[in-house]
């Protein structure tokens, strides 16, 4: 036969696997008995059983396993074997007799780490996932996907709740590695669930006595459960998921009084980073402190029309100051002033003005950013604008306890203490400041 009739042969063999026709295909192989053992040869990427099993075409399949078996052990492009496509689709019978030619094709991983029972979990293959659960190696179960997930992770993060209750109650895995966490961020099949509010999910976890036990487990960013359903926006489904969680007896990490150590099944079964205790010691922290200081309410924009009138009020009451200094317009050398004044006084005027000029250019860069239009809805932008106005009003301040001493009509007396306790509420306040501005950026980080 010569190259070119080989060629047309097999490429009619891929048309006759696509309409499934088992006549056709015992002619081909009549015709030429070793058309099977060349497509070996061929650019082609997936094998006539490949396409057979995706098609669900029984017969044709179980064709071509008697005439070559060693077919269920080859892979297509993305290291997919038939076994793999029959899953996804869920053709149950051509799942059995491929796990009945090869069961070893139940552990072959593909490109992406995924084994059979994992595209079964993601498709909600609930028929699939049971037969290559009872009906093949039991290992399979125990086999984490790429992204160092489990099927269980996957049933949910698919919202496939049958197919999960199927696995749970066939599969034979050990009762820790219902609460075993992902690798990028230690989920478990709890906080996931929360996270993506499925109801019925949540509820169903939750009659697991071992996933119960297991109320406080925390992901690797130290979070439970409680604390997932936190963090998302509020509806009425995060409000029956937290009724729920409260009557099993979870908490969030703010009213945990013992600090759970991580399962010892986590860490045998999956790897993951060792976490430094004084690294999350403040990493809870910040995110005690944040949650405390920050306000639910529309306080962003409130404060905004606040300092936009705060800022003004400065910038007009400074302005007048220089128009209308303290005392009047003086002559500076006039020996009447040393009268009343035994200071420098020239001193004392110029400190009064550099007190007065700083608190104006302060009161007009807040004014200036409130009205320039640039997005200042985060804590970050209002933290600023927050220490700008405590900026200019301590320099009112500052401006005031000068100008008392110009007025001749005015005693100093203990100004000094005003002062003190201006700058210590000040201080105490831009403290607080600080630490919402940096516990927000470690909360976005």
């Amino acid at each position: 036969m010569s190259y070119v009739q080989e060629n047309d042969t097999l490429s009619t063999l891929y048309e006759v696997s696509l309409r499934g026709s088992v006549s056709e295909l015992e002619t081909l192989i009549a015709r030429n008995p070793l058309i099977l053992h060349k497509l070996s040869l061929t650019t082609f990427t997936e094998t006539p059983l490949h396409i057979s099993a995706l098609l669900g075409h029984l017969d044709f399949t179980k064709s071509l396993l008697t005439h070559k078996p060693q077919l269920v052990l080859e892979l297509d492009h993305s290291k997919r074997t038939a076994l793999h496509l029959a899953s996804a689709e869920g053709h149950v019978e051509i799942v059995h007799l491929l796990l009945q030619t090869c069961a070893d094709a139940c552990l072959m991983s593909d490109q992406d780490g995924r084994i059979p029972l994992h595209y079964a979990a993601m498709r909600g293959r609930t028929e699939v996932a049971r037969k290559l659960v009872s009906g093949a190696k039991s290992e399979s179960v125990m086999v984490l996907d790429g992204s160092g997930k489990t099927m269980f992770h996957l049933c949910v993060e698919h919202n496939h709740l049958e197919t999960l209750k199927t696995l749970v109650q066939v599969g034979d895995v050990r009762e820790d590695f219902l609460n075993i966490g992902d690798f990028h961020r230690g989920n478990t099949i709890l906080h996931l669930a929360v996270m993506l509010k499925q109801i019925e999910t949540v509820r169903y976890l939750l009659s697991i006595s071992k996933i119960k036990e297991e109320a406080n487990a925390e992901n690797k960013m130290g979070y439970t459960a409680m604390d997932m359903l936190e963090l998302g926006p509020k509806d009425m489904r995060s409000l029956q998921i937290k009724l729920m969680l409260m009557d099993a007896g979870f908490k969030n990490n703010e009213q945990n009084q013992v600090d759970y150590p991580p399962s010892t099944s986590v860490i045998d079964v999956v790897p993951s980073r060792i976490v430094n205790p004084n690294e999350k010691f403040w990493s809870k922290s910040l995110k005690r402190v944040n949650k405390f200081l920050q306000q639910k309410s529309g306080r962003l924009e409130e404060m905004r029309g606040m300092l936009s009138v705060v800022a003004t009020m400065i910038a007009t009451a400074t302005f007048g100051v220089v128009m209308n200094p303290p005392g009047g317009n003086v002559d500076f050398n006039s020996s009447a002033y040393f009268r009343f004044y035994p200071f420098n006084f020239r001193e004392l005027a110029t400190n009064f003005l550099t007190m007065n000029t700083i608190s104006f250019i302060a009161s007009l860069g807040v004014t200036l950013l409130l009205i320039s239009g640039v997005p200042l809805q985060n804590e970050v932008a209002m933290g600023f604008l927050s220490i700008g106005t405590g900026v200019c009003l301590t320099f009112l301040v500052l401006t005031y306890l000068h100008a008392v001493p110009l007025n001749p009509h005015m005693q100093f007396g203990q100004m000094s203490s005003v002062l003190f306790s201006w700058l210590g509420l000040f201080g105490a306040i831009f403290v607080l400041i600080i630490i919402r501005v940096i516990s927000w950026v470690v909360n976005v980080l």
